[in-house]
């Protein structure tokens, strides 16, 4: 195997991990699991969650050398929001539900941080009607 492929293979289960990390941080806090790696013609979206009557499409990014926030640039922000439609007509979601995007930033872990995970709630925002 070339470098450059194991590099790739090593950061998707590096990003396998960190969702999954997310998604335990997320149902401790409350949050109710719907979907994870959820693929649609146009994009992905790593986790989708519920919280009341709030439906919370996530991004996971594992953090990357300082000085990048792991934004997802705005291409990717309309994959995801892309996602996000065919996510709400394939599962009937009502309309009466918010719908909210957040990015979710994990770190390695270092004994001096009380927690290597930074939640961004509604770190941009779409229209997924």
């Amino acid at each position: 195997m070339r470098p450059a492929q194991a590099d790739r293979r090593q950061a998707e289960r590096t990003g396998r991990i960190a969702e999954l990390a997310a998604l335990a941080w997320l149902v401790c806090m409350g949050h109710r699991f719907l979907a994870r790696r959820y693929r649609a013609a146009g994009g992905e979206i790593d986790l989708v969650v519920r919280r009341g009557r709030v439906i919370i499409f996530c991004e996971v990014k594992y953090r990357r050398p300082a000085g990048h926030d792991g934004m997802p640039s705005p291409a990717q922000q309309r994959r995801i929001c892309n996602a996000a439609r065919e996510f709400i007509a394939r599962h009937h979601i009502s309309p009466d539900l918010e719908c909210r995007f957040d990015l979710i930033r994990i770190s390695p872990f270092t004994w001096r941080e009380s927690l290597p995970l930074q939640h961004l709630r509604d770190a941009w925002w779409c229209d997924p009607a």
